[in-house]
């Protein structure tokens, strides 16, 4: 992981999604640590810039992950779901998540997704990952 990019928790259980994701993630610039979903203990250091959590995965329900990972970290967390449903939206949005992306992605879906949340992030409270490993040490 490049110490100057910034790091982009994703939590998901299949293989070939994380991969998939991984590999835009780090095209957008991100050093990316795929974590299991059904483990929610996120590393501190470095701070996490960007978390994204499945909805429903084996033995993961993403709305209890949100919530848990909302109380302890403040930067922005995006919902990945297969569903378009606006009940899974609006649930998401009540768990903690700062946006949701509809699987299937592609790179252009994620880059309008992620990047405007990161700004949004920066602009309403969210520090950079540097900013916050100031705070923290």
């Amino acid at each position: 992981m490049s110490e100057s990019a910034p790091l982009a928790v994703v939590f998901e259980d299949s293989a070939t999604l994380a991969l998939q994701l991984t590999r835009m993630l780090a095209e957008l610039g991100f050093a990316v640590q795929v974590c299991d979903p059904s483990l929610p203990n996120l590393p501190l250091q470095p701070v996490p810039a960007l978390i994204c959590v499945e909805l429903l995965g084996a033995g993961s329900n993403g709305f209890k992950l949100l919530r848990q990972l909302a109380a302890r970290h403040a930067c922005p967390r995006v919902l990945l779901t297969a569903t378009g449903r606006s009940t899974d939206h609006n649930w998401g949005r009540r768990a903690g998540a700062t946006a949701v992306l509809q699987r299937p992605f592609t790179l252009q879906q994620v880059r309008a997704c992620v990047l405007p949340v990161l700004q949004h992030g920066k602009v309403h409270g969210y520090e950079t990952q540097q900013e916050q490993q100031e705070l923290h040490s």
